[in-house]
């Protein structure tokens, strides 16, 4: 739990506390980014970037994270991505020194804006002579390593890993803002010095705005029955893309801008996190921590349509941006279709209709002929040509690959 700063204690808790301030969402939180990141993926960036992580340099522990599970490998590989985007944090671990020392960076998490508010309004402030962070610096860096060609796998595993969680990270809105009161003249440190708690609250049960905001999902959807990851993560996953679908969101990717990212954050936070209703040393009202979910969800799923189309740019050539109107949506949707798909029909062998995993963004092989199927756009019936990809036994096993995948579009 992150704790008061305070001019009060001791060097070692000082520091202690500066080490927590810097997590942005939690575990939670950087997963549904990556998560959502994955479904934007074409199967090609998808191994690419699998391979890349596997490489990993062995000091970084980053390949062990792979699960050694009976699963499919199409399950392991999207666990193993969205647990890299929690590494940064796995490393603050100081009781593995070698590892921390060499990988832990607490002022990478964060690019702070110092700013008052002036009667009512918001007055950007110089920095008062303490660590803005350099969460925007680190991003423009790792897609640098990420774009070489010269650059080792080992090296760009760790881009990879850093770019996924600092992409979340400037998605938290504390993580870009700095706000300078008469209780916090340098800065309360993204909301970690603006307790929710009573003064007299033990140190060690004190709970922050900081702390509130990052833990916001996992709080407003509570995990039953001890679930897996790969149970409740999902769903939720699902139901921020469905909200908040990439199509809306289609103007405001901005790849590769990521001070504009930053600056989109800070507007939220000087504009959305303290109402005249947030009161020092009382916790969140109930609108507070409504809107607080919502603003949550449409961050994350911001964050992870951006990371996934910025993979797919660096690694497959292509953005979504620059692909037509129809790839705005998901390339995958569940059918039923005749398979096997052939032109020659045998009337002895006839092809079967199944509920089949189709792309309907298939890549491009010249003039080859395709069949097709119907796709709703923007309230359009349209057909797009696709590929199967999966043949389902039963109607069961495509609806829990859908919820486990993040698909959507399911018509059977």
């Amino acid at each position: 739990m992150l704790k008061k700063f305070a001019k009060t204690l001791f060097l070692p808790v000082i520091i202690f506390i500066f080490a927590a301030s810097v997590s942005a969402w939690d575990d939670v939180g950087h997963k549904l980014s990556a998560y959502i990141a994955w479904q934007q993926m074409t199967p090609a960036v998808r191994e690419k970037v699998i391979k890349i992580l596997l490489s990993a340099p062995e000091d970084s522990d980053l390949s062990v994270l792979y699960p050694p599970d009976s699963r499919s490998d199409a399950a392991k590989q999207r666990e193993l991505f969205m647990v890299a985007a929690y590494w940064s944090d796995i490393v603050r671990d100081r009781k593995f020194k070698n590892r921390f020392e060499k990988y832990h960076h607490s002022n990478w998490h964060y690019s702070d804006t110092f700013w008052t508010n002036e009667n009512g309004q918001v007055k950007i402030l110089p920095n008062p002579n303490e660590d803005g962070g350099k969460a925007v610096e680190k991003l423009y860096d790792f897609e640098k390593v990420l774009k070489d060609s010269g650059a080792s796998d080992a090296d760009k595993a760790v881009a990879i890993a850093w770019i996924l969680h600092l992409g979340g990270d400037i998605h938290q809105p504390l993580h870009t803002s700095a706000r300078i009161t008469e209780f916090e003249p340098k800065g309360d440190q993204g909301g970690n010095l603006f307790l929710l708690t009573p003064k007299d609250t033990p140190r060690e049960k004190q709970e922050n705005l900081h702390w509130f905001w990052d833990s916001i999902v996992k709080r407003s959807v509570l995990r039953q029955t001890d679930a897996c990851d790969s149970d409740y993560l999902p769903p939720i996953a699902a139901q921020m893309m469905k909200k908040y679908p990439l199509a809306k969101m289609q103007n405001r990717l901005e790849l590769g801008q990521f001070d504009k990212w930053q600056q989109e954050s800070f507007r939220i936070a000087t504009s959305e996190f303290f109402p005249p209703t947030l009161i020092r040393f009382q916790a969140p009202s109930e609108k507070y921590k409504k809107r607080a979910f919502e603003i949550g969800q449409q961050q994350i799923a911001l964050a992870g349509y951006r990371l996934g189309a910025m993979l797919n740019q660096i690694f497959g050539g292509q953005t979504v941006a620059q692909t037509d109107s129809l790839k705005t949506q998901a390339c995958h949707i569940i059918r039923v279709v005749s398979y096997p798909v052939t032109k020659i029909i045998d009337p002895q062998n006839p092809p079967k209709n199944r509920i089949c995993l189709l792309n309907v963004c298939p890549p491009d092989k010249g003039m080859v002929s395709r069949p097709m199927t119907a796709k709703m756009i923007n309230g359009k019936v349209v057909y797009r040509e696709y590929d199967v990809v999966k043949v389902f036994e039963n109607a069961d096993e495509a609806r829990k690959y859908a919820q486990e995948n993040g698909i959507l579009d399911v018509n059977f």
